[in-house]
C-alpha cells in the first residue's frame, strides 16, 4: 500500500481541511470521480469514491459528513453498487472499500493488500451536535465548544484506540438523535483530536501492519434515540447479538467466588512486617532494653537486631527515651526497621528454612526478650496479618475484595489468606508480567514481578518493527512477550498458591488495552494476539485454580474474561505532573514511604481545579461502561485514586459509587483503619445490602433531571431507580423531595419504601 505514515505535511493538510469543513461540496475533482448514493428508511448516504468523502443523512434531519486525509482525487475500479450497498477498489491505494446500509446502521470497511497507514474518517462537526460522547474511563459528555475538554483532548492526543478508550466507539448527540461511531477493528488505531474555530473535530487513522495476514478496518454508524448513553447501549446490543456479553450471572457458574464480589467493597492491604507500632505497649521501656542490649556484648539477645536495625532507627530509639511523648514517625522508623530485621535469615540461625518460619521464629524471638513491652503476639500484625482480617470482621463488613502489593506479606504468614478465605472474604496478591528487568541489576532499581532469569531477559522481549527491543514501564528494561512469558506464569501462580490459596489474582496491566505488535521471530505478535495471550493466562489461572480475576482498566474486549477492574471508574490522573510528584507543591501526592503506609496512596491532598474540572464534575460524567458491563465486569477506582484521596470531592464521589452502584476503594492497614472505621462502615452498611442485589443488574436508563445536569438518576432492570442531587438546592418532583447532596432508591414494585443516604461531606 502506498499510503505510508502521516507526515507533518499531512497534519497540515488536516488542519486545511477541516477548516474549509463547512464549505465542502459534492463536486467530482476529476473525470475519475465517483458519487454513490446509497438510502433505506433510516437514513441516506452520499459518498464520493474517489476522495472517500462521505455524507450521512438520518431521514428528516441534518447530515453528518467523514473525510478522509488524501490530497487528491483517486482513480477507482471495480465499482459494484445497488440502492443500499457497493464496493469498489482504489489501486493506487491498494484498498478495497465496501458500504452496507442494514437498518439503521451504515457498514464501511476498508481491506488492504500491503502495510501502510489510512486516515479514516476526519470528521468536526457543526453546530447540529450539541456534545460529543467519549468512553474515557467510566465515559463523559463534553459539550462540542467547551475549551478546557478541548484543550485536555488535543494534549492526550493522539490516544490508542484500546487504551485510551475503555469501549470502542463515539457518539454525538445531536439533540432528537444519537449517532454512535463504531470501531469494528478497535487494534492498531489511534485518534487525534483538534480545536478548530472553537469546535472539536477528531481524526481517526488506522494501521494496516505488515505482521496482520488480513488487513481490515471498518466503522459502524448506527443512528439511535435522544440519550446520553445511547452508544452505549447500541454496543452492548452489539456484543450480545454476536454471542460475545459475558454476564456476571454466567461466571459465577463458571467460577462461583464470583458471587463474592456483590456487596464487596474493595481494599488494598498494607504492611506485610509481623509487628505494628501499636503492638508495643510502652514505648520507652521497650526502646530503652533494645538500646541497653544492643550497646553491650554481642551475646546479649538484641545485639544482633540493634546492628540490623542500622543508624536512623537508632537514633529514633535515642529520641524516643528521652521524649515526654514519643511521635509516630519515630515510633514508625523502629517498627519498619525491626520488620526488616525480623524476617532475616541470617540473624536467627534457621539454614533454608521458608519465609514464613524465619518470620515465626522472629516473633517468638521478639515476644520472648521483650514480651513485657508487648500485647499477644496473637494480636501482632500491620495490615496484612491475621489480627487485620479479624478486626475487619469484627467491625462488621462481612463481604470484601483485599489486595495487596505483591506477595511478600502472603508468604510470611499465610494464615492471612486461610483466615481471610474463613470469613468470606476474596483475597488477592498483585501480579504483573508486563516487564522484564536484568537479573543482574540492583535489587533497588527493580521490582519482584520484573525478576525472570537470563535466558528469558535475553530472548523473551516484545521487539518493535525497526527491530529494536520495547523500553518497559518507566523505560526500565522491556516490554515482555506473553507468549514468552506463559511458561513463567503457570510455574509462578502455581508456586504461589501452593504456599498462600489465594482466591482472586489481579494481573496488572493486562486488561488496560495497551498492546503491542511483536516483530520478535521466536515470539511474533499481532495487537490482537498479544491481546488473546493475556486473556488466556487471566483465564488459566481463573480455571485452574478457580480464582476471581482482576486488572488495571478494562479494554471492552477484555470483559468477557475479566471479574473486575480497577480504574475505570476514575483512572490514572495528571501522570507526569510536577505539581504531584514535587515536594513543595501543595498538591503533592506523596510518596512510596513507609513501606507499611506509603503517603502516595494515604495521604489526603487537595485536588487541582482542571482535574476535578476533568475527572469529578459529575455535570461530564456518563455511565457508559457501566450501560455496557454493569452485570458483567465489577468496575471501581484506580488505587492511585481511591475513594477518600480528595476531601473536597470526597462526598460527591461517595453519591456517584452508589449511583452506579460500584464498589469504593480504600488502602488500609491497621491504623488507617481504626481512624476510618467509622465512615467507611456507614458507606458499607448502605451499598452492600443494596449492591448485593443490584450487582448482577444490568443498567437500563441514565438522565438528568435538571438542565445543569446536577440531578441525576439511573435505573437497574424493573427493580430499582436511583437519583442523586448533586447540587446545592433540595431537588422536588411529583413523588419526592431529595435534600441537596443525596441519594434516593426508589422500588419499581411500590412495595418496599425509598431509601436515603447522604453523606457526611459533600463536594459541591
Amino acid at each position: 500500500m502506498r499510503i505510508g505514515p502521516i507526515s507533518a505535511a499531512r497534519c497540515r493538510g488536516f488542519l486545511f481541511v477541516i477548516a474549509a469543513f463547512w464549505s465542502v461540496l459534492l463536486v467530482a475533482e476529476n473525470a475519475s470521480a465517483e458519487l454513490i448514493q446509497l438510502q433505506n428508511e433510516a437514513m441516506s448516504v452520499q459518498c464520493d469514491a474517489s476522495r472517500m468523502e462521505l455524507h450521512l443523512t438520518p431521514v428528516g434531519r441534518s447530515e453528518f459528513v467523514f473525510v478522509s486525509d488524501w490530497s487528491k482525487s483517486e482513480r477507482i475500479e471495480a465499482l459494484e453498487k445497488s440502492s443500499e450497498q457497493a464496493s469498489w477498489r482504489v489501486p493506487e491505494r491498494d484498498l478495497t472499500v465496501k458500504l452496507r446500509l442494514e437498518k439503521e446502521s451504515l457498514f464501511v470497511e476498508f481491506v488492504a493488500s500491503e502495510a501502510g497507514v489510512l486516515g479514516w474518517p476526519t470528521c468536526a462537526p457543526g453546530t447540529n451536535v450539541h456534545a460529543w460522547v467519549l468512553p474515557l474511563f467510566e465515559g463523559v459528555y463534553i459539550p462540542s465548544d467547551d475549551a478546557r475538554w478541548q484543550a485536555h483532548l488535543v494534549k492526550e492526543s493522539p490516544m490508542n484506540t484500546t487504551a485510551g478508550l475503555t469501549l470502542p466507539f463515539w457518539g454525538f448527540d445531536a439533540g432528537d438523535f444519537t449517532l454512535t461511531c463504531q470501531l469494528l477493528n478497535p487494534f492498531n488505531n489511534e485518534l487525534q483530536f483538534d480545536a478548530v474555530s472553537g469546535r472539536l473535530c477528531l481524526r481517526c487513522t488506522h494501521e494496516f501492519a505488515r505482521n496482520n495476514e488480513v488487513k481490515q478496518f471498518g466503522m459502524r454508524f448506527t443512528v439511535g434515540p435522544a440519550s446520553p448513553i445511547e452508544p452505549a447501549r447500541e454496543y452492548r446490543r452489539w456484543l450480545q447479538s454476536r454471542g460475545e456479553f459475558v454476564s456476571l450471572a454466567d461466571k459465577v457458574k463458571r467460577t462461583p467466588e464470583v458471587a463474592k464480589l456483590f456487596g464487596a467493597a474493595h481494599v488494598y492491604l498494607w504492611g506485610e512486617g509481623p509487628l505494628s507500632v501499636d503492638d508495643v505497649k510502652d514505648w520507652k521501656g521497650f526502646a530503652r532494653k533494645i538500646q541497653q542490649q544492643g550497646g553491650g556484648s554481642n551475646a546479649a539477645p538484641a545485639w544482633q537486631i540493634w546492628q540490623a536495625i542500622g543508624p536512623e532507627a537508632q537514633k529514633s530509639i535515642g529520641e524516643i527515651i528521652v521524649a515526654s511523648w514519643p511521635d509516630r514517625y519515630n515510633k514508625s522508623v523502629v517498627v519498619t526497621a525491626l520488620n526488616q530485621a525480623l524476617v532475616r535469615k541470617d540473624l536467627f540461625a534457621v539454614g533454608a528454612a521458608s519465609e514464613e518460619v524465619v518470620c515465626r521464629v522472629g516473633r517468638e524471638y521478639l515476644a520472648a526478650h521483650f514480651g513485657e513491652f508487648l500485647k499477644p503476639m496473637k494480636q501482632w500484625g500491620e495490615g496484612i496479618s491475621p489480627q487485620m482480617i479479624r478486626e475487619l470482621a469484627a467491625a462488621g463488613l462481612d463481604r470484601l475484595w483485599l489486595g495487596t502489593p505483591g506477595w511478600e506479606g502472603f508468604v510470611r504468614q499465610p494464615e492471612t489468606v486461610k483466615l481471610a478465605r474463613d470469613k468470606g472474604y476474596l483475597i488477592a496478591t498483585y501480579d504483573s508480567y508486563h516487564s522484564i528487568h536484568s537479573p543482574q541489576i540492583n535489587p533497588d532499581e527493580t521490582w519482584a514481578t520484573a525478576q525472570f532469569d537470563q535466558e528469558l531477559y535475553d530472548a523473551g522481549a516484545i521487539v518493535n518493527a525497526d527491530g529494536k527491543p520495547r523500553k518497559g514501564f518507566k523505560q526500565r528494561g522491556f516490554m515482555l512477550s506473553p507468549k514468552a512469558a506463559r511458561p513463567w506464569v503457570e510455574r509462578r501462580v502455581s508456586a504461589l498458591v501452593k504456599i498462600f490459596p489465594a482466591n482472586s489474582w489481579f494481573l496488572d496491566c493486562d486488561g488496560f488495552g495497551e498492546f503491542f505488535d511483536d516483530y520478535s521471530p521466536m515470539h511474533p505478535a499481532t495487537q490482537a494476539s498479544d491481546f488473546a495471550e493475556r486473556m488466556s493466562r487471566s483465564a488459566w489461572i481463573r480455571d485452574t485454580y478457580g480464582a476471581v480475576i482482576g486488572s488495571e482498566g478494562c479494554f471492552a474486549g477484555a470483559a468477557a474474561t475479566l471479574h473486575f477492574t480497577h480504574g475505570v471508574l476514575t483512572p490514572v490522573i495528571g501522570w507526569g505532573d510536577p505539581d504531584l510528584t514535587a515536594k513543595s507543591s501543595k498538591y503533592y501526592f506523596g510518596s512510596y514511604y513507609p513501606p507499611n503506609e506509603p503517603a502516595v496512596f494515604f495521604k489526603p491532598v487537595p485536588l487541582k481545579e482542571g482535574y476535578r474540572y476533568l475527572f469529578y464534575d459529575v455535570r461530564f460524567r456518563l455511565p457508559l461502561f457501566e450501560t455496557v458491563f454493569h452485570d458483567s465486569v465489577v468496575a471501581t477506582h484506580h488505587w492511585s485514586n481511591p475513594s477518600m484521596k480528595f476531601p473536597e470531592v470526597a462526598g460527591d464521589v461517595e453519591l456517584l459509587e452508589l449511583l452506579y452502584e460500584v464498589p469504593p476503594l480504600y488502602h488500609l492497614n491497621r491504623v488507617e483503619f481504626a481512624k476510618r472505621k467509622a465512615e467507611i462502615k456507614r458507606h458499607y452498611d448502605f451499598f452492600s445490602p443494596l449492591n448485593r442485589e443490584l450487582a448482577g443488574m444490568p443498567m437500563t436508563d441514565f438522565r438528568w433531571k435538571t438542565e445543569n445536569r446536577l440531578v441525576q438518576s439511573v435505573a437497574f432492570g424493573n427493580i430499582a431507580e436511583i437519583t442523586v442531587n448533586f447540587s446545592k438546592s433540595a431537588y422536588s418532583n411529583a413523588q419526592s423531595q431529595i435534600p441537596a447532596g443525596a441519594l434516593q432508591v426508589s422500588w419499581k414494585n411500590g412495595k418496599r419504601e425509598p431509601m436515603r443516604f447522604r453523606p457526611v461531606k459533600t463536594g459541591q
